[in-house]
């Protein structure tokens, strides 16, 4: 497996691809990917490879794919027969993604089931993947949610690789899956490192879409950044509707671009100088007190 260097500050690690600067003004096309995940993993992989070949068309250079891909949704009960499919380094998502951004010249960003053999762990976890199919980075939820259709403590374990910061085209970027995004200490902490955009792979029901709406603007907002979420779509296991609503949001918690269609690549510009705009005009990290925080760190 390809690395990029790395190092750690105030618990955020800093990861960068090859050759990757920052530059004072810079932007990004940015391809959000909302899929229908209820199928077979072959399927899943032919509609994605489909879906990424369209965004390189529209010139997207980074892609985002929906939670847990290419596997339909697991979590929803609870059946040890899914353990088999976290594979060492992503396996097969990984491998086949890989192929797809050699193939369309695209940064993927792939969001799945992940198995740490040397301690026997599962993890849910998100990979960079390289336009030379290199894998530059991972991130693994920190936060692990389990009620009815969303088992999730039952297949893997709570993320232990903090929170990553990757640099692409200029601009920084942290990865926020799904329930974090509703636990604002991990995105402030990526706000703090100055990231221009969190990605936020998500695998959400269509009964609470106007929360996730919410939160995900506010964390926008309160970090002067955007926010780009990618959600499943479609039916699995005979119940659980989940419900798209894939969204970019700038740093004023606006919706800029969104999906509307279960199979659909969304293509918008992610700006770095907007981004910096925000941070001079509401300038929320200087004011803040660390000092009276400490509660938060208690259990």
């Amino acid at each position: 497996m390809a690395r990029c260097p790395s190092d750690s500050r105030n618990g955020v690690r800093w990861l960068r691809g090859g050759g990757a600067t920052e530059q004072a003004s810079a932007q990004l096309s940015l391809a959000l990917v909302q899929m229908d995940l209820s199928g077979a993993v072959e399927q899943n992989l032919e509609r994605a490879d489909s879906l990424l070949g369209e965004a390189a068309q529209a010139s997207a250079t980074l892609a985002l794919l929906p939670e847990l891909f290419p596997f339909p949704w697991f979590p929803a009960s609870e059946s040890a027969e899914h353990f088999g499919w976290a594979e060492a380094g992503g396996g097969t998502a990984v491998a086949a993604a890989a192929a797809m951004a050699r193939r369309h010249g695209l940064t993927v960003v792939v969001p799945t089931y992940d198995l740490d053999v040397e301690h026997g762990t599962r993890y849910n976890t998100t990979y960079v993947v390289a336009p030379t199919g290199a894998v530059l980075g991972r991130y693994r939820k920190n936060h692990i949610p389990y009620h009815p259709g969303w088992y999730e403590k039952y297949y893997y374990e709570p993320g232990n690789l903090g929170f990553p910061v990757f640099v692409h085209q200029g601009l920084r970027f942290g990865i926020q899956t799904c329930w974090d995004n509703l636990f604002p200490e991990g995105s402030r902490l990526l706000g703090l490192a100055g990231v221009h955009l969190i990605l936020a792979p998500r695998g959400t029901g269509d009964q609470s879409l106007a929360r996730w709406r919410t939160a995900l603007a506010a964390n926008a907002l309160a970090n002067n950044c955007y926010v780009a979420t990618v959600n499943r779509t479609g039916l699995e296991g005979g119940q659980w509707r989940f419900g798209g609503d894939s969204a970019l949001f700038d740093p004023n918690g606006t919706v800029v671009a969104e999906a509307t269609k279960p199979n659909q690549v969304v293509v918008a510009t992610v700006d770095k100088a907007l981004a910096d705009a925000s941070r001079a005009a509401w300038p929320f990290r200087d004011d803040r007190r660390p000092t009276l925080y400490q509660d938060l760190s208690r259990g």
